[in-house]
């Protein structure tokens, strides 16, 4: 893989460009109190997962009440104030400075994350965004970063993907691309150290950095 300039560097959303660690969980809690069960920071660590039905699974809801949860979370998440990382202007500047390719694949659904990409002025910034709506498959598979990297017109071994779950690091390996983990707020960062990405960090700048430099 190495010996490729990267041509552009793609970015998970929660966690990684914008900090929604404790809105997520506020929302969990929300939710799963009109379903009746019990939910607080002991079981969002064991059950959390990028791929909310895993958690819906883990806490023992009925698969036959998700899309019902699905919609109770949204309205929940939409009455949330959501703030980008503290670096994460100065990162997007940087690949701008460098003339690197900037794009999104996410596990959020369209509406919601297109909703904070304008709170935040942040829909011109990039070249393409891939939603969880858009493909069939979930984190780790690689088909939504692989449909990105298609509609970028570049080779995988030309990008590198940003993310701070494990899902990303695993996705990342699965599409060829270089594995860059940044530490968030969410409880998963025992997990992401233990998938073995080619770079783990607390910061993105320092992300990015590392991505523009790296051969």
């Amino acid at each position: 893989m190495r010996g490729n300039h990267i041509r552009a560097v793609v970015f998970d959303w929660d966690g990684t460009l914008v900090d929604t660690a404790e809105a997520s969980y506020r929302c969990y809690v929300k939710t799963f109190a009109e379903f009746k069960i019990p939910f607080d920071r002991t079981e969002f660590e064991r059950s959390y997962s990028p791929d909310w039905y895993h958690t819906y699974a883990c806490v023992g809801l009925q698969e036959e009440q998700w899309p019902a949860a699905d919609a109770r979370w949204l309205d929940w998440f939409s009455q949330e104030m959501i703030e980008l990382v503290p670096s994460a202007h100065r990162a997007l500047e940087l690949l701008d400075e460098h003339g690197v390719m900037k794009a999104i694949v996410t596990s959020g659904s369209r509406d919601r994350v297109q909703r904070e990409l304008v709170a935040h002025a942040m829909t011109s910034r990039f070249d393409h965004v891939v939603f969880g709506t858009d493909v069939a498959e979930r984190k780790p598979h690689p088909a939504a970063l692989q449909l990105c990297l298609n509609r970028l017109g570049i080779a995988a071994e030309e990008a590198a993907y940003v993310g701070d779950s494990p899902e990303d690091v695993l996705m990342a390996r699965a599409g060829n691309v270089r594995a860059i983990a940044v530490r968030g707020s969410y409880p998963n960062v025992r997990a992401l150290e233990a998938a073995g990405p080619d770079l783990l960090t607390d910061d993105l700048r320092t992300a990015v950095e590392w991505a523009i430099t790296s051969s």
